[in-house]
């Protein structure tokens, strides 16, 4: 038991500053991974065993990795673009169209698919017609 005590001091110890997440990137390169380990056997000049192994590398890389915050907004874009995707398939464009008022800049969003519609602006109450 004070052996398994002291290999998980030293695994802290090790992953003490570092990103150490399984996160949506790490999932998909795992997944990857293990798709490349048994598709490899029919993909030509050992393509697939490269890929696994660079995937698995990818997968090491960001896990012990030390670059906290980076590591995370990669995640959180990865998330998005996956996002992005699924309403692509699902047919949906984007639930909102962005715009700046003419006269303050304010940024302002409207719902997409109403057509021309009249907009007033919270900052400076100026009314301005808008397609959306």
């Amino acid at each position: 038991m004070q052996r398994m005590m002291k290999y998980y001091q030293k695994y802290a110890e090790l992953m003490r500053g570092r990103y150490g997440r399984f996160d949506q990137i790490n999932k998909a390169l795992l997944i990857f991974w293990v798709l490349m380990l048994v598709f490899a056997r029919w993909i030509p000049f050992y393509l697939g065993n490269i890929l696994a192994l660079i995937a698995l590398g990818l997968i090491l890389y960001r896990f012990c990795s030390k670059r906290i915050y980076p590591r995370s907004n990669e995640n959180q874009k990865f998330i998005q673009m996956i996002d992005r995707i699924k309403d692509f398939l699902k047919g949906k464009k984007g639930t909102y169209r962005y715009f700046k008022c003419p006269e303050c800049k304010q940024k302002m969003r409207a719902p997409k698919g109403r057509g021309k519609i009249k907009v007033t602006c919270k900052n400076c109450q100026t009314q301005f017609v808008k397609k959306v």
